[in-house]
């Protein structure tokens, strides 16, 4: 049996007057992450009822793939440079797979 991968889900709430900064540093950081080793999937979302919630949906092959993530010198900088732009503080979600579909 292989080992179940990592999915991630991080929600936030950009503040109104740095959508424009945020959106482009959101993109920046996905681009990047999916070039990294053992990133499956980045995806990055608006929610539908309230643009300024964005969410990440991730799929790592392992935990060690998501530590070095965590640790990239290009998350440390887009973490320190949405401080101040996000209201409050983004919720990380770790998730472990109970039942999945794959195509």
């Amino acid at each position: 049996m292989s080992k179940p991968r990592i999915h991630v889900i991080t929600l936030a709430e950009i503040v109104p007057q740095h959508e424009s900064e945020v959106i482009q540093v959101l993109r920046t950081a996905a681009v990047l992450t999916r070039q990294e080793d053992g990133c499956l999937r980045y995806d990055l979302y608006r929610d539908t009822t309230n643009p300024m919630r964005i969410n990440t949906i991730e799929v790592w092959a392992d935990e060690a793939s998501l530590n070095r993530h965590m640790n990239a010198p290009h998350v440390k900088q887009a973490i320190m440079t949405l401080i101040g732009k996000l209201a409050g503080i983004p919720q990380f979600r770790v998730l472990q797979v109970v039942d999945e579909f794959e195509i």
